[in-house]
């Protein structure tokens, strides 16, 4: 019984893999392994058998370097009048990029490999050894196996907003840890200042002095009167006098709530907390500066966003800059998928099916294997459009009549969203919703804080194209 040419058991990759070696003389086929590092990038040349041609040498990531292993490969090339090539590297954190990069420079395409599957080939070759040499071999034997990923390195305004986002997420995350730190500086120097409990009837409830912690007028009084005794030598009079100064806007009940706490404090001595004060400026200077990083990065996310296709993700509800330049920038040039059930394995939110014996079979957790950025960012879609999107909503009250947890609603959102997105990329439209063309574009328009959109109100389909 014959089979069909066009059906391969690794599917596409498997097909096109075929295709290149069919015909082809397997003594004349050449695979190229690389393994990457700082400072010491080692290369293996043999062919498809596994008989050596170039023995494992060193280069460097510069232009000698490269020149040195383009001669390396093009000597292979021309001694074994080579009919087919075929180089892999193993992703060793960012090193491998500019190998990759400048090699595609020079014609050559190369195959990215996970690291773990150059660990589970030596694995199966029970070899427990680690080194240069054996890495290549296992990275050889992969290539020949066909299982490296044909990956692109994101270029151009893509590779531009991947930076922005990805470094905007870590000042987040820096932001987070100094507000943690400043509060429980600020438990040691003056409790109250966060807010003190009162009691109402048989409840206990929490009063705020400010109603933003973090804003303006918190922070004013933290880097400049953090301490009780600071506020009772300035009594009601200095206050309002600060507050017209420095534009604060205290309310009569703040400045209250403000007199009354530092009355009520059991704050210790100014000599002290010393150390807390000192540590307490330190980290609010440091406050500014990132937060000052994360407006920048913002600016440079949204002029950047307007540039691309990834304009259009603005059109859902529930979806802001950040988040479409996130989700646009992980995914990338959206040709390179034939279905969106790619990105969603490629952020390895994927369920695992679990199938034996004739049995039907039943969908387990998600694989989580995939790249752990673009699987935050669905995560959090799932989330914000939860709460924001009434177009969606009802598949969310769906999932949660049949007793699904939050965390498993959001991916399952997070993932019906990445197959709308694949289809407005793709096909370059915008979110379907009852709404007109203007009232979408004013929806983008809203969640723009830097750029503007709307000109007119004399709006159309081809203008919201056009935007």
């Amino acid at each position: 019984m014959g089979t069909s040419k066009s059906y391969h058991i690794q599917g596409k990759k498997g097909s096109l893999f075929r295709d290149q070696l069919r015909g082809v003389d397997l003594e004349k086929v050449l695979i190229v392994s690389i393994d990457a590092a700082k400072l010491h990038q080692k290369a293996l040349i043999c062919n498809y058998f596994g008989d050596v041609i170039e023995k494992p040498f060193f280069f460097s990531v510069n232009t000698d370097g490269i020149s040195y292993l383009c001669s390396k490969i093009n000597n292979a090339i021309t001694n074994n009048d080579a009919q087919r090539i075929f180089l892999g590297v193993e992703a060793t954190g960012h090193y491998y990029e500019d190998i990759v990069r400048e090699l595609g420079y020079k014609g050559f395409g190369v195959k990215i490999f996970n690291a773990y599957t150059t660990f589970e080939e030596r694995a199966s070759a029970l070899n427990w050894c680690k080194t240069d040499d054996i890495d290549l071999v296992a990275l050889a034997h992969c290539i020949k196996n066909n299982k490296g990923t044909e990956f692109t390195l994101a270029e151009g305004i893509q590779r531009q907003l991947l930076t922005f986002t990805r470094v905007r997420r870590q000042e987040i995350r820096k932001r987070s840890s100094l507000q943690m730190e400043i509060r429980v500086l600020m438990d040691h120097i003056w409790r109250e200042f966060q807010g003190y409990a009162v009691q109402e009837g048989n409840k206990r409830k929490k009063v705020k002095v400010f109603s933003d912690f973090w804003g303006k007028s918190s922070l004013f009084f933290m880097s400049h009167f953090p301490h009780p005794s600071y506020i009772l030598e300035l009594g009601e009079v200095g206050l309002l006098r600060l507050s017209k100064e420095h534009n604060l806007k205290l309310r009569k009940s703040t400045i209250e709530k403000l007199l009354y706490v530092a009355n009520q404090a059991l704050s210790r001595s100014l000599a002290e907390l010393r150390p807390e004060l000192v540590v307490l400026k330190t980290k609010l200077e440091d406050l500014e500066r990132v937060n000052k990083n994360i407006r920048s990065f913002g600016q440079e996310i949204e002029t950047l966003l307007l540039q691309t296709e990834g304009k259009l993700l603005l059109s859902t509800r529930g979806i802001g800059v950040v988040t479409a330049a996130e989700l646009y920038s992980e995914i990338g040039d959206i040709s390179q998928y034939e279905n969106p059930g790619q990105i969603i394995k490629k952020a390895g939110t994927n369920p695992i099916m679990k199938q034996s014996g004739g049995g039907k079979g039943y969908f387990g957790r998600i694989s989580k294997q995939g790249n752990p950025h673009l699987r935050y960012i669905i995560y959090n879609l799932g989330r914000c459009l939860s709460m924001h999107n009434k177009d969606l909503q009802p598949f969310v009250a769906r999932l949660k009549e049949k007793g699904k947890h939050a965390r498993k609603v959001f991916i399952a959102l997070g993932n019906k969203f990445i197959k709308i997105a694949f289809a407005m990329l793709r096909d370059k439209r915008p979110f379907i919703s009852k709404v007109t063309p203007y009232e979408i574009l004013e929806e983008i328009n809203k969640k723009l804080s830097y750029n503007c959109l709307i000109s007119t109100t004399n709006t159309s389909h081809k203008t919201l194209s056009a935007a």
